[in-house]
């Protein structure tokens, strides 16, 4: 949802999610599958199309995977010069990061874990979360798991929680302490069908990659990933499979959601959609298959409609669209555009079209973050009429009203970023939704 980044920001931003993929390579069954802050985190919830689309052309360019150089890495990990602590807890709801004090020292996480370098293993310490302002939400956080000198990265995929795995999967884990990089594997029945490496950049930082590849065929699947340092060597093994990091993909889905960010899921800048708390499906009672891509615009969702949504044949297609249209100044009409030809596209395919109106921004919010610029001054103008025309169609949920305050903007408590709904504003979303439906299923 980003429009305009500093330049700096920007390069990092696009760069920590790219990579290269890899068609073939076959595995066994058993085969393998056995830090202080100084700055501020990337919005690890925007993709932002305007600054990427050069870089994403690029990254589709390349040679797939089987060119790069994973064959000639060993799996032998390294010996790590410290002990290594790693601490794992619960997500508490709007925390922008956690502190984590230990033998004296402060370090920061913005990951619900962290792995620390210590002398002693046994050292006492203590986790705090922490507000976007620095103020403590929640100190003395109950510790869910301690490791120590672990040999495999901790993933944080929460897809067992989820009625649907996301169409664009999100992949998560605790940083490993001392990585440079990362490399990832989608599997599926025993055959590694994608391959990434990540870019190099801070370690704290980089703890999740958003898949830019749809997940489409029917079957089982598994992800997982491993560390490398600065000089290509693995700091790691692979991480476990579990069932928070397998999925299966189905056609027979009855509901589905077609949308941006705010249908991806995310929040708290720095949590990724792989966390049910923050995604609005979650508080929908009856299950929603996710088909949200962060970052799109109307024209975007337009444009993979056939190739993401039709696999699928839902019954209901709800769609929330337009936030990422006026905050990049595209006109409201022209957005509605868009949403009627998405319209006559459901109809035309026997799938019957529900609106969402689109979410509000809070530009105070926004400012304060700064991770983008402000958005036009007529963004309500635009978000208007694309909500009037929402609620003049036969079906239609209309979640805008809920989120609004009186001056018309996205309410202060239920968005740290300004852009994104977090857990209440989702829990808001998804409950209208199961309204909507718990209607529909009893009139049917």
């Amino acid at each position: 949802m980003l429009r305009i980044i500093p330049l700096v920001l920007a390069i990092a931003l696009c760069f920590s999610n790219l990579g290269f993929i890899n068609l073939g390579g076959r595995i066994e069954e058993n085969d393998s599958v056995k830090v202080a802050d100084a700055h501020a985190p990337h919005n690890h919830l925007t993709q932002d199309k305007n600054v990427q689309a050069a870089v994403i052309g690029e990254v589709y360019s390349f040679e797939d995977a089987t060119d790069a150089p994973a064959q000639d890495i060993s799996d032998e990990i390294i010996q790590r010069e410290q002990n290594i602590l790693r601490l794992y807890w619960d997500i508490v709801p709007n925390a922008v990061k956690y502190e984590v004090l230990i033998e004296g020292a402060t370090f920061y996480a913005y990951t619900n874990g962290i792995e620390i370098p210590v002398d002693n293993v046994n050292a006492k310490f203590q986790v705090n979360a922490i507000s976007l302002e620095g103020t403590t939400l929640q100190n003395k956080l109950p510790i869910v798991s301690i490791d120590t000198n672990p040999t495999s990265p901790l993933t944080t995929t929460e897809f067992d929680k989820m009625n649907y795995p996301p169409l664009y999967p999100v992949y998560s884990w605790i940083p490993t302490n001392g990585a440079d990089h990362y490399e990832i594997e989608l599997i599926k029945d025993g055959k590694i069908i994608r391959r990434y490496f990540t870019q190099s950049q801070p370690q704290d930082d980089n703890f999740d990659f958003y898949d830019k590849q749809p997940v489409l065929d029917e079957g089982e699947y598994f992800w997982r990933v491993r560390g490398f340092n600065q000089d290509n060597q693995p700091l790691t093994r692979w991480s476990e499979k579990n069932s928070s990091n397998s999925f299966e993909v189905k056609h027979q889905v009855r509901f589905c959601a077609l949308g941006d960010s705010i249908t991806h899921g995310g929040g708290s800048i720095s949590v990724p959609p792989s966390t049910v708390m923050y995604n609005w499906e979650t508080y929908c009672a009856i299950p929603v298959k996710n088909l949200g891509r962060s970052g799109d615009t109307t024209a975007e969702l337009l444009a993979r409609f056939n190739n993401d949504v039709l696999p699928f044949r839902p019954e209901v297609l709800f769609i929330m669209a337009g936030v990422n249209d006026y905050r990049a100044n595209i006109l409201g009409s022209e957005s509605v555009e868009n949403l009627i030809m998405l319209r006559d596209k459901c109809e035309q395919n026997g799938i019957k079209p529900v609106f969402l109106t689109p979410t509000p921004l809070n530009p105070a919010q926004i400012q304060k973050v700064n991770f983008v610029e402000p958005p036009p001054e007529d963004w309500q103008e635009h978000q208007r009429f694309i909500c009037e025309w929402i609620r003049d169609q036969e079906f239609f949920i209309d979640v805008n009203e809920k989120l609004t305050d009186d001056a018309g903007n996205l309410i202060d408590s239920l968005s740290v970023d300004g852009l994104h709904p977090d857990a209440d504003g989702k829990r808001i979303i998804g409950e209208a939704v199961a309204a909507w439906l718990d209607k529909y299923l009893n009139l049917k």
